[in-house]
């Protein structure tokens, strides 16, 4: 995906999004296991809304672009899952991510961040593990869509346990059942999914 500085001139009202990063090109993968174990790996690009906003205003001298970039490039090395930061180009950066834990023990997992998720795993009160996927409101991905930027991936949960309720769009049935989403816009339907962990 490649935009010019015009077209972040026109995300300038996007600093406000709740969260400030937005996922593309990428491959998402849960491995989830009916005792609560699970890793998600992420690997694609990540745009931080706030510097391609201050790329497309065209006030900043090259030396403080090069400033902000390091910023939000330490900002997402502060989470120690990011096993790779790489800037791309229009506050783009290319990522790799991995993280490990049980949702028994810590009850939610967030990417991007808690305030900036695009996708969550959590364990409910009713005692059920839920996949909620997020977006910005429908106002800045009409306006982000209409000046060349979308989000578009893939999803894949890979689990043995017990599945409730989802809207993948193709299942492989196996050891560990495949639940796939061809996600091809912020505009399709978010991701959900519904498992009764043991």
């Amino acid at each position: 995906m490649k935009f010019s500085p015009l077209t972040a001139m026109f995300a300038l009202s996007l600093i406000i999004l709740s969260g400030c990063y937005l996922p593309s090109n990428y491959e998402a993968d849960f491995n989830i296991s009916k005792n609560g174990d699970f890793a998600f790996r992420y690997t694609g690009n990540i745009t931080s809304i706030p510097l391609l906003s201050k790329i497309g205003k065209g006030e900043l001298s090259r030396e403080q672009i090069e400033e902000s970039i390091a910023i939000y490039k330490r900002d997402l090395e502060r989470d120690s899952s990011f096993e790779k930061v790489q800037y791309v180009t229009e506050g783009r950066y290319k990522v790799k991510y991995e993280y490990r834990e049980n949702i028994l023990k810590s009850k939610s997992f967030t990417f991007i961040r808690s305030n900036a998720h695009f996708l969550r795993l959590m364990r409910r009160k009713d005692g059920y593990t839920e996949i909620q996927g997020n977006r910005p409101p429908k106002k800045y991905i009409d306006e982000l869509i209409s000046k060349g930027f979308d989000s578009r991936g893939v999803l894949r949960v890979w689990t043995d346990a017990k599945v409730l309720k989802h809207n993948a769009q193709l299942v492989k049935k196996g050891p560990k059942t495949v639940y796939v989403w061809a996600l091809n816009s912020m505009r399709d339907p978010l991701p959900s999914m519904i498992l009764l962990l043991k």
